[in-house]
């Protein structure tokens, strides 16, 4: 306990930005998971439970919007009941919006950093939203028009993502219905911070991650695949790893010869004991990745 007390979440502001983007960029160096969550003003439309997937995806389009950083504006669209929940949970808007810094200078600099590092791998709990926001600011377009284009392009542009829901529905003793506070206290995982910051959010979420590596079998089965989203998010090392398997068991059924060669070394295997290698965490601004 004394240790996790001693945990310090980092916050970017317009007046540290540098020093913190350099404490990133040398974090990523050495770890190659990065844990995000988003706090957004809310749905501007309610999704049924029995909706389908391309419903599913035309109301999360709809609804992601940037509040981001100290971009959000009062006129902006917004739902009420959602900007004043974060404002009972402790986020001063008004702060963010007169010392938060730009969403496009961040994520231009961020991907800057981004393009260094190899085989980063996204984490996040129920992340639909989560990596909508991210492909958002990273390519400052509007969303694709369809879910299985979205796929792809969340796939070229993060690359390898993983979903705790959809995890903690395939792991022995958890199921997807669980919300990420009572996923962490069934794994014996205490809260650092507030609930509903992105930076204790997205902490909480990279300790449960860590933890359900290491007691869940066929973790890596989960990679690329979304809570709500329909098709399966291929990065190049799932694609490949995909291809592998493929030519193994033709091989075995048939007797043909292994694969080729990946045209590149991966800079390191994904699952070794010990796997994920999370030393540090990368946190970032309340209102935006963490």
């Amino acid at each position: 306990m004394s240790e996790m007390k001693n945990k310090q979440c980092r916050e970017i502001w317009s007046w540290n930005r540098n020093e913190e983007m350099s404490l990133i960029e040398d974090c990523l160096r050495n770890y190659r998971f990065i844990a995000i969550d988003t706090e957004f003003p809310g749905s501007l439309r309610q999704t049924s439970q029995d909706a389908t997937d391309d419903e599913r995806y035309n109301d999360m389009s709809f609804r992601t919007w940037e509040i981001n950083f100290s971009d959000f504006g009062v006129d902006d669209a917004k739902n009420e009941k959602s900007i004043e929940f974060l404002r009972r949970n402790g986020l001063d808007l008004r702060k963010i919006r007169e010392e938060g810094i730009g969403i496009e200078g961040f994520f231009s600099e961020m991907f800057w950093i981004l393009k260094k590092t190899r085989n980063i791998t996204w984490v996040t709990f129920h992340g639909y939203y989560d990596i909508a926001y991210l492909l958002k600011c990273f390519t400052g377009e509007a969303l694709p028009f369809t879910s299985e284009r979205f796929s792809k392009a969340v796939a070229r542009i993060l690359g390898s993502v993983y979903d705790l829901k959809v995890m903690a529905g395939r792991c022995q003793g958890l199921n997807s219905r669980l919300g990420l506070e009572s996923l962490a206290h069934e794994l014996g995982l205490n809260r650092v911070g507030t609930a509903h910051h992105a930076g204790s959010d997205s902490e909480l979420t990279a300790r449960v991650f860590a933890k359900m590596a290491k007691i869940c079998n066929n973790v890596q089965e989960s990679e690329g695949v979304v809570f709500g989203l329909g098709y399966r998010v291929i990065s190049d090392r799932l694609k490949q790893k995909l291809h592998m398997i493929h030519h193994l068991m033709m091989k075995s059924s048939y007797g043909l010869p292994p694969p080729p060669p990946p045209p590149f070394p991966l800079l390191r295997p994904m699952f070794l004991p010990g796997f994920p290698p999370f030393g540090g965490f990368v946190l970032m601004p309340r209102v935006s990745m963490s």
